[in-house]
């Protein structure tokens, strides 16, 4: 069997979060950015996921802000390409108060959150209730969640509260795709069925490589393009793919490759070039929900 692969691409935003223009402001990234890396994704025919964050910079849906309107009216677009919009949760930062229409300025962020053993099913299902009717505003529909940060001791109780969403249509499919760890030593990779009630499943989909894409600093300092393959064919994605790994999935930020200011954007490229040149007759690229569609 070829090896599924696959791209995760955090922080999708109409700014480059955690990075300031010359004035101190946070750097902007325009809609057409966006367009550009889908038309990329859908020239090359790989697949993937992005993130689709309602309230990362205020509320999206309710901007005035013409750089902001612009971003978000390409977001209702990704239906036409292979990537699914995932649910990076409702801001990446603190909690969202969904009846003030506002961040908290108390309490954790969600991230901190998500790890917190002390939270409901209740709280969790709500919450993301809340941000799946928040991105409807957007005219996106989300097909599974990459959490902020990594969290390979995540709250159980997570899964089961995604798994009620998915029961009652909050995702629009049977089977989602949540991107929650980072396992980039493990000598193969797939999904892990993390909750399931009759049809109904939520999988966990690893990453299996870390972020050599200048990632969320967009740094040069942080970029290998020979980690992920060599031009001999070498590298973190060869050995997944040569010992029949199940998947092997990319982990990536919007800071570093997005067209427009990610200097990991041409390296981004490269790593796609050399992979469907040496391996083309050994990976097939599928987007996460059609990965776990078919996982047992």
């Amino acid at each position: 069997m070829p090896t599924d692969v696959s791209f995760f691409l955090d922080d999708v935003a109409p700014y480059a979060a955690g990075l300031k223009d010359g004035s101190g402001r946070p750097l902007p990234v325009d809609g057409e950015a966006l367009r550009n890396f889908l038309d990329y994704v859908r020239e090359t025919k790989i697949a993937g996921a992005v993130s689709v964050i309602p309230g990362m910079f205020g509320l999206l849906s309710r901007s005035t802000d013409p750089h902001e309107r612009g971003f978000a009216a390409v977001l209702p677009e990704l239906v036409r390409y292979p990537v699914d919009p995932h649910m990076e949760i409702m801001t990446h930062d603190r909690l969202f108060d969904f009846g003030l229409g506002t961040v908290r300025e108390d309490g954790p962020t969600e991230m901190e959150w998500l790890d917190d053993h002390s939270i409901s099913v209740d709280e969790y299902r709500d919450y993301f209730r809340g941000t799946i009717a928040a991105r409807r505003d957007l005219g996106v529909t989300y097909a599974g969640m990459t959490t902020p940060g990594t969290h390979p001791n995540m709250n159980p109780n997570v899964w089961q509260a995604l798994l009620d969403v998915v029961e009652e249509g909050g995702f629009g499919r049977e089977a989602v795709a949540v991107f929650a760890v980072v396992e980039p030593e493990l000598p193969q990779s797939a999904a892990r069925l993390m909750a399931s009630r009759g049809r109904y499943r939520v999988f966990d989909l690893p990453s299996a490589t870390q972020d050599f894409l200048a990632r969320w600093v967009n740094s040069p300092e942080l970029i290998e393009v020979d980690y992920y393959l060599t031009p001999e064919g070498e590298g973190r994605l060869a050995d997944l793919i040569r010992s029949g790994s199940p998947t092997a999935v990319m982990h990536m930020h919007w800071q570093g490759v997005n067209p427009q200011h990610g200097v990991g954007w041409r390296p981004f490229q490269q790593v796609i070039e050399r992979l469907n040149s040496v391996y083309s007759d050994r990976i097939r690229w599928r987007r996460p929900s059609e990965i776990v569609a078919d996982a047992g």
